[in-house]
């Protein structure tokens, strides 16, 4: 009987030996990933960037196995994530679309990766544009890692200006210039006009305003800096005389600027692309006008990735995160194979990607990123956003067309927001 104890406690110990030896094999860590391009535009490489990523991961971190869900795209991304947290089973990493970030973070979705950035001697925040980076901050606590973003630009029909004979601006050119050569243009002729699908949110950034404070508890409309820029983007469109400017009078190249993002122009500037639009005028890009030289800012739209809050796995998902988007090989293919650019200042700085953009037929230069990402400008980020954004967008539209006291209309707008803001 001892001898049969014996020999059961040496199979026992065996196989724990066994188990142990052969539990790094066991970790599997899923991804969350969507087909295609995050900006809406014509992509096929997006699982090529992932699919290097995960090969070089699994390279270093032989005990574990990357897999992701192949097929979905980025209009059913949301639900289909939405879905998986419901059950329980999201994946360990995931792609935030700019959109849900506020919503996962508030709900505890997303897991709080300070403590990893601080101690991983690895990890530098610093090698990112500041800007970026904060899209990944939620109250204080940063909650995902920018992977990709996408600035903000203004297009210019370089052709138009010619004809109406004005000299294309410089990349230092303010609110004051723009407005100048929009009424040039709309003088010239009664079928040109100055700009198309500039926001009054545009001006805001182009004042450096703000509409809300940081905790998403105060609107500010009734701000000076922020009436300026309303009043800006009111005289601005008074220069059409009533007439809404619609994409087929830019597409048609009847319109002398447009904000388009990096993404788009990326897509568009070069062949094979540049036939399929823009393709009967010449054109190109600049940073968006500011108030002044040293003052405003520029959108950047950021696609984040996080990690989830209920990952058994969270040392091997920190280690998956950072080779997603922290890792140059993975950041300086995204620029290759993506639109948007690398959120690394070392990647959108460096010689290669210089290399890249000049075999685009791009007139990019790495001043004019460096110029827009230095001074971007994300959204805010508090759980209400997109609803009073929805609630102030829609009122303006009616305030900038209506005849009522302008500042009377503002101030019983931002009455309004800040009631649902504290409801």
């Amino acid at each position: 009987m001892n001898k049969f104890k014996g020999l059961l406690g040496i199979v026992v110990f065996s196989l724990i030996i066994m188990i142990v030896a052969d539990y790094p094999n066991t970790i599997t860590l899923e991804l969350g990933v969507f087909s295609g391009s995050n900006w809406d535009v014509p992509s096929g490489e997006s699982y090529k960037i992932i699919d290097g990523a995960i090969e070089r991961f699994e390279k270093k971190h032989p005990g574990i196995k990357v897999k992701y869900e192949s097929g979905i795209m980025k209009s059913d991304y949301s639900s289909w994530l939405s879905d998986k947290i419901v059950k329980g089973q999201e994946p360990d990493v995931f792609m935030v679309l700019d959109d849900d970030f506020n919503t996962l973070s508030s709900i505890g979705a997303l897991a709080n990766i300070d403590g990893y950035m601080t101690h991983d001697q690895k990890f530098n925040e610093n090698d990112y544009y500041s800007s970026v980076l904060k899209a990944g901050a939620y109250s204080n606590k940063q909650y995902a890692l920018p992977y990709e973003c996408n600035p903000t630009l203004m297009f210019v029909n370089k052709t138009l200006l010619e004809e109406c004979h004005i000299d294309m601006p410089d990349n230092d050119w303010t609110l004051n210039d723009f407005y100048s050569i929009c009424k040039k243009v709309n003088q010239y002729s009664s079928n040109y006009y100055g700009c198309y699908d500039y926001s009054w949110l545009n001006s805001i950034y182009g004042y450096g305003a703000k509409v809300f404070n940081e905790t998403g508890t105060q609107c500010f409309l009734d701000e000076t800096t922020v009436k300026s820029a309303i009043e800006f983007y009111r005289k601005l469109n008074n220069l059409n005389n009533g007439h809404t400017v619609t994409s087929d009078e830019f597409d048609k190249g009847l319109v002398a600027f447009s904000p388009l993002s990096l993404s788009v122009y990326r897509t568009y500037k070069p062949y094979p692309w540049r036939v399929k639009k823009y393709s009967t005028f010449e054109w190109d890009c600049l940073k968006m006008p500011t108030v002044s030289k040293d003052k405003g800012s520029t959108q950047v739209s950021t696609l984040l990735m996080g990690m989830s809050a209920k990952s058994y796995h969270k040392s091997q998902a920190w280690d998956l995160l950072k080779e997603l988007c922290h890792d140059t090989s993975t950041q300086e293919s995204l620029t290759q194979y993506s639109q948007g650019i690398s959120p690394l200042k070392k990647v959108a700085q460096s010689q290669t990607i210089i290399d890249m953009l000049d075999e685009e037929d791009s007139q990019i230069n790495i001043s004019l990123l460096n110029q827009a990402l230095l001074g971007a400008r994300n959204r805010e980020k508090f759980k209400k956003y997109d609803s009073a954004m929805t609630l102030i967008d829609t009122n303006m539209t009616r305030i900038l067309n209506s005849s009522d006291d302008f500042d009377l209309s503002l101030i019983e707008l931002q009455k309004q927001v800040n009631k649902y803001l504290n409801d």
